[in-house]
């Protein structure tokens, strides 16, 4: 057993992995090996293969779950903060009817390509939790990190993955430097809400993929 098990290390690892199985193009499944002490380590999925795409999204879930509580333990803002969101102007993306991932008026391709570029867009945000989470960021970087591998795995799945739309530069730096700019209690109520529009977007994006 690897004793160089501290809380950080093996989601960091974890997150280095995932970058490799991006750059990599998913080679065939080999055993990963160390840092299995973790929890985060011990849980994640074979992100080898595209089939894995329901266990990647769980994985995630389950990460935004331990930095949910994180935020709630030390600030107490697990409720009452909707109601913070037009306030903060934030454009978090989310699931609508017209885009093809409820049972109703479903479309696999219209919704494989709100998923992705929902994901996309999420990025942004999520660079904001680095610089902005107090505390150990590895579950943060696991959550990105994870996002972007499952994001090169759906590209897989869709017809013409050239059509993606990507994020205007320019616009993410405008929006992350006024993000930056935000008091302190703003700045905790827009990690929460952060966190929040993403658990909803993959609990979203999860029911979709068990019916594709």
């Amino acid at each position: 057993m690897n004793s160089l098990s501290t809380s950080a290390f093996s989601p960091v690892a974890f997150s280095l992995g995932l970058l490799l199985v991006m750059a990599s193009a998913f080679p065939n499944p080999k055993p990963l090996e160390g840092d299995s002490k973790d929890d985060a380590a011990s849980n994640r999925p074979s992100l080898t293969s595209p089939d894995k795409t329901e266990e990647l999204i769980r994985f995630i879930l389950a990460e935004i779950s331990v930095l949910r509580k994180k935020m709630c333990d030390k600030y107490d803002k697990c409720e009452n903060s909707r109601e913070a969101l037009a306030g903060n102007n934030l454009k978090l993306p989310q699931m609508t009817e017209e885009d093809g991932c409820f049972h109703s008026g479903f479309n696999k391709e219209t919704c494989l390509m709100k998923i992705i570029t929902g994901l996309s867009e999420f990025q942004i945000y999520l660079d904001y939790l680095q610089n902005k989470f107090e505390g150990s960021k590895a579950n943060v970087i696991v959550v990105q990190n994870s996002t972007k591998a499952l994001v090169q795995i759906l590209k897989q799945k869709i017809k013409n993955p050239e059509d993606v739309t990507t994020p205007d530069p320019t616009a993410n730096a405008s929006l992350l430097s006024k993000l930056q700019l935000q008091t302190e209690w703003l700045k905790n109520t827009t990690i929460n809400l952060i966190l929040r529009s993403l658990d909803d977007f993959m609990q979203f994006s999860l029911r979709a993929v068990r019916i594709m």
